[in-house]
């Protein structure tokens, strides 16, 4: 009953957000897990994917990292756009990963996006989440409520 739920939501909540906005609430939360591929990475913290809902089915998603900030590619300091090509490849390469899954998952912002963690699990069954691996990196900051400042 919850995956038919999770479908109907999912699916008109993305389609139907740009021309009726009051339709998708802010509340729903999916846990997941669901599985994914990447699609194009668009910065450290932001990437379009083609999640599988259930049995064959899949959408084509913006998805934006929960917790944290990335630097970004139209930074206003130059120092900002370097951090933010290096986020972008760490991302990229990170995401290619075997056994991603992309879990949390509720409504963005912005019409069409959605906000996620996107986590794997390692032989050894530890795991670790994108997020977690930018802040380490330094090519991250934890997100409070408006964007981080990357210019000195």
């Amino acid at each position: 009953m919850r995956l038919v739920c999770f479908v109907i939501a999912f699916s008109l909540g993305l389609a139907w957000s740009a021309a009726f906005p009051a339709t998708a609430s802010a509340a729903q939360k999916l846990e997941g897990p669901f599985e994914f591929k990447v699609l194009k990475v668009i910065d450290g913290d932001t990437f379009r994917a083609r999640v599988t809902i259930w049995l064959g089915q899949t959408v084509d998603v913006k998805i934006r990292l929960k917790g944290v900030d990335t630097p970004e590619m139209k930074g206003k300091c130059a120092a900002e756009i370097k951090l933010a090509r290096e986020a972008k490849a760490f991302a990229v390469q990170w995401l290619r990963q075997d056994a991603l899954s992309l879990t949390q998952i509720h409504n963005g912002t912005y019409a069409g996006r959605v906000l996620g963690t996107v986590q794997t699990t390692d032989p050894a069954g530890a795991s670790q989440t994108l997020s977690g691996a930018l802040l380490e990196a330094q090519l991250a900051k934890p997100y409070r409520g408006r964007r981080a400042t990357w210019c000195p």
